[in-house]
């Protein structure tokens, strides 16, 4: 089969993979000049490795991701790094349960009582049944008032915003069941894990086209894109068409779609992101904490990350990298600001963690994306988009799709695995 894959992140990485694995001629198409999609990475001058726009790790219980290194032969290094909660402008590493029964800002029993819903959600195997339950409900019910108040609703809150009552539980149960204290990292960088991948997909004959504008996607029976590249604009059939972008950019190439599913799909909601890094002469966090989540509402930011205080920073140039992130609604401030007008309503949250930040730092840079957290309400399992669309012989893989799980790497290669069979099979 003649098959175009529209997208060079994970889902469309792997699934061209194993579609060229079984012999078809595959086409993928990228807008950006590197593959990755939102694990795309960068270099600067002196750094041996790449650092990804937005922070990303694995979990050692990624099975799909890992799983597919080993099959590549890639190499993955994994570290038990130190992941900790500002509370009251105090940091307490909470990674594990001896840290958690060791929690001085609850009393035993609170302690305990959060321990045994944390268990309960970790080890239940049945998701579905929290689909029409919100997370804000069950764990100011089940977890205890104070442990809600003081850690998990600011959490909700500063991630979710106007939707943060309105989370299913599912989402949170993905979060607790996947967490793992030691955590895996791809050699070289995510971007150099992609390239890997994408030269695979090469070496199996099928062909990426990086720098291209998707104008339009049709079905006559027969698929039809039209793309630019290098200023030229072509039009091209092909047998099966796989579209990873996130649905309202395919709603946006796709004229043909009936109104009742474009309306499904932007009934399904999302975030953005906006992340800062840093790049430090010195250390950022004393303690080592490589991932500091933000209980406070009136924090500037949800999450600070020390990378290297993850991976080693002698493959930064011996520099010291952190990220600064935020989820935010596309409409937010922060997508138009440049990174000064940013720090500038950071440096006092930020000075009160490191007040001599300043004098350590190198340089910043801003990186954004319009969708980058689904929206998993109540009963979401219901309203996933289905992989084949309204149009003959065009698939849809994106994030939407990895549900009950949450975005991440691991269910993109999850998702390209689903959908090159099912196209496999349809043929």
């Amino acid at each position: 089969m003649k098959i175009a894959i529209i997208g060079a992140g994970f889902t469309g990485l792997t699934a061209a993979y194993r579609l060229a694995q079984e012999g078809n001629d595959i086409t993928i198409f990228e807008k950006d000049q590197k593959p990755g999609g939102l694990a795309l990475g960068y270099k600067e001058k002196g750094w041996e490795w790449s650092l990804e726009y937005f922070y990303h790790h694995w979990f050692t219980n990624d099975d799909s991701v890992l799983g597919l290194a080993k099959e590549l032969k890639y190499p993955v290094l994994t570290k038990r790094p130190k992941t900790s909660s500002l509370i009251d402008n105090r940091i307490y590493q909470l990674d594990s349960p001896s840290t958690l029964l060791s929690f001085s800002k609850l009393s035993l029993l609170e302690r305990i009582q959060m321990g045994l819903v944390l268990a309960f959600l970790r080890y239940n195997p049945f998701w579905n049944l929290f689909e029409n339950i919100t997370a804000a409900s069950f764990l100011n019910k089940t977890i205890g008032r104070k442990a809600y108040l003081i850690l998990w609703q600011p959490l909700l809150v500063s991630k979710f915003g106007e939707y943060a009552d309105k989370i299913a539980l599912t989402w949170f149960w993905s979060r607790i069941k996947k967490r793992t204290t030691y955590l895996a990292y791809p050699q070289g960088g995510f971007l150099h894990f992609a390239q890997h991948l994408a030269d695979a997909v090469l070496n199996k004959g099928g062909k990426i086209y990086f720098q291209a504008e998707l104008n339009q996607v049709k079905s006559d029976g027969v698929p039809s894109i039209s793309y630019t590249i290098n200023n030229q604009s072509k039009i091209e059939n092909f047998d099966k068409v796989i579209i990873t972008l996130p649905s309202f950019a395919f709603i946006k190439i796709a004229p043909q779609l009936p109104e009742n599913y474009k309306k499904s799909l932007t009934n399904l909601k999302g975030i953005g992101a906006v992340v800062l890094v840093l790049r430090f002469k010195k250390k950022f966090f004393a303690d080592d904490t490589y991932w500091l989540n933000i209980c406070d509402t009136q924090a500037p930011v949800l999450a600070v990350v020390e990378h290297t205080n993850f991976i080693d920073k002698k493959h930064y140039n011996n520099e010291h990298l952190v990220y600064l992130g935020n989820y935010l609604p596309n409409n937010h401030r922060f997508f138009t600001m440049s990174e000064k007008q940013i720090m500038s309503e950071f440096d006092n949250f930020l000075t009160k963690i490191n007040p001599d930040y300043k004098k350590d730092l190198i340089a910043i840079r801003k990186f954004s994306t319009p969708f980058a957290q689904p929206i998993f309400f109540k009963n979401y399992g219901k309203m996933i988009p289905t992989f084949t669309t309204p149009l003959q012989n065009i698939y849809l893989a994106n994030m939407q799709q990895v549900y009950p799980w949450d975005r991440g790497t691991n269910y993109a290669v999850e998702l390209g695995e689903k959908i090159a069979r099912l196209v496999t099979d349809s043929h």
